[in-house]
């Protein structure tokens, strides 16, 4: 954890998308920009998710992660890596962390991206970010136009983990340093317009249109009929189904998501750390990836991302072992909540194999707006959904630590929070590996969910697009290189 870590060049991406409209954005860059796209590269994109009003969810969401970047990104196996932070370092004594920002980065509206402009924005976002980790932050100082200090009360591995906090702008449109800048947002459409001045290059997109559908199916069809470019989200339950088109590629990646059914602990039936290990013994995970993620995943048997370095694979797990749970003259009655309609065939096996042990899992549908104002709130027995529980061991902290901002289900447990607390204070790897060995035991003993699998995401593309895929990486990731096919000026690296 003591020392630095410097590169410059290397960059991690969090993928996204957005839209139309051919205007470039104001700023300065760092790389000769005289080469220009070709005219009319524009990309439009059918969204087959649920879309809402929700600002946390859905094609809002999608656009503030193609505009927006962080000061680190997170890599596969959990470490961060730079992104508009160059390099950082750490004192001996583990108190003070030092950040080097890039040079000649611009927001989208011009204003340059300097250690003051991002600590002010860090002052306003990263205290509700963190949740509880924000006590371990005593100042955040710009040392100059370049050099940001972070002052801390004690050792924190989770504050830099914490700095893949995108940097956004105030005002009523996501302002970020992303290739792309969003031009307008409703809830049927987003439009997006390159970033000119964008400091790794322009994009050779000049403009991207994203649109909601009411299904997969219907973006796939306007996708066959040359009326969209990508589909955004293609979906396992769909994915099989799918007319095969060979104008059409299909990309497929594992993401640091898990499908969990989130229990709330407050209600009758749910409090007792027995019930909800039954509940997870009761899950045959192999059966799932296999019949309704047609392969397309893989099994979740605990609360930490698999490819992350300090994943103990000697931990206890969830195996399948089912037993009676309750009578069935009466069943355990638990209702569960889920939004996205691409859930709902998990859902039902779900509920079909807990039926065998007495459980009686009662599935309503509802609005995505309506999710987040009942989970939240506590209005739930239980929720189903794809959730970030990786790679950061900072995801998992945010949704199973007491006190933290996520933890919905109201759950508590010390044996979990210590474990968690160790992680965050670690002084080495050594430490930080022995807290998520103690963290995977805690939670396979007092279990706040259902862990069901970690999913896979796939996304289909036009063959009139060229772009660099690199194996198991977003193909989003570079969206900033695609290219019309037919554009002499560019050569697929692959």
């Amino acid at each position: 954890m003591h020392g630095e870590v410097d590169g410059a060049g290397v960059r991690v991406r969090r993928a996204a998308i957005a839209v139309t409209v051919c205007v470039g954005l104001a700023g300065c860059g760092q790389q000769d920009h005289s080469a220009t796209p070709p005219p009319h590269a524009a990309l439009r994109i059918g969204f087959g998710l649920t879309s809402g009003q929700n600002p946390v969810a859905g094609i809002q969401q999608v656009a503030r992660f193609t505009a927006l970047e962080a000061l680190v990104g997170i890599a596969k196996d959990g470490r961060p890596k730079p992104w508009l932070a160059e390099a950082w370092s750490t004192s001996q004594d583990g108190l003070t962390l030092n950040l080097r920002l890039r040079r000649g980065v611009t927001f989208h509206d011009g204003q340059p991206v300097t250690a003051g402009a991002v600590r002010d924005i860090l002052l306003q976002q990263l205290p509700e970010y963190l949740g509880p980790v924000i006590d371990d932050v005593a100042h955040v100082r710009a040392i100059d136009d370049y050099q940001l200090e972070f002052g801390l009360t004690r050792r924190s591995a989770f504050v830099l983990e914490g700095l893949d906090l995108l940097i956004q702008r105030p005002g009523p449109l996501p302002v970020g340093t992303g290739p792309f800048g969003v031009r307008s947002i409703d809830a049927q459409t987003i439009v997006m317009a390159a970033n000119q001045s964008y400091y790794e290059g322009p994009p050779s997109i000049e403009s991207i249109r994203i649109q909601p559908y009411e299904s997969t199916r219907s973006a796939w069809a306007d996708l066959l009929r040359d009326e969209v470019d990508m589909l955004y989200d293609v979906g396992v339950d769909a994915l099989d189904s799918l007319t095969p088109s060979t104008g059409v590629k299909v990309f497929a990646h594992q993401r640091a998501y898990a499908y969990v059914v989130l229990l709330n602990v407050r209600k009758a039936g749910l409090k007792e750390a027995r019930v909800r290990r039954a509940l997870n013994m009761a899950v045959d995970r192999g059966a799932i990836v296999a019949n309704v993620l047609r392969g397309k995943g893989s099994i979740a048997d605990g609360p930490v991302w698999p490819h992350h370095w300090s994943f103990d694979r000697d931990s206890p797990k969830f195996s399948y072992d089912p037993s009676p749970i309750a009578a069935e003259s009466e069943p355990l009655n638990i209702h569960c909540l889920f939004a996205d309609g691409s859930l709902e065939r998990l859902g039902i096996e779900l509920q079909r194999q807990l039926q065998a042990v007495g459980v009686n899992l009662i599935l309503e549908q509802v609005t995505i707006d309506e999710f987040y104002k009942r989970v939240p709130g506590g209005d739930f027995d239980a929720a189903l959904a794809d959730a970030a529980n990786g790679p950061a061991l900072l995801k998992p902290y945010w949704f199973w630590r007491s006190g933290s901002p996520f933890n919905w289900g109201h759950y508590s447990s010390p044996a979990v929070d210590t474990a968690l607390d160790q992680v965050r204070h670690s002084a080495n790897d050594e430490e930080y590996k022995a807290g998520v060995a103690a963290f995977q035991r805690a939670i396979v003993a007092d279990p706040p969910a259902i862990f069901l699998a970690w999913s896979e995401r796939a996304r289909a593309v036009s063959s009139r697009f060229d772009l660099p895929v690199e194996p198991g990486r977003d193909i989003l990731s570079t969206l900033r290189l695609w290219r019309p096919v037919g554009d002499a000026g560019y050569a697929n690296p692959n």
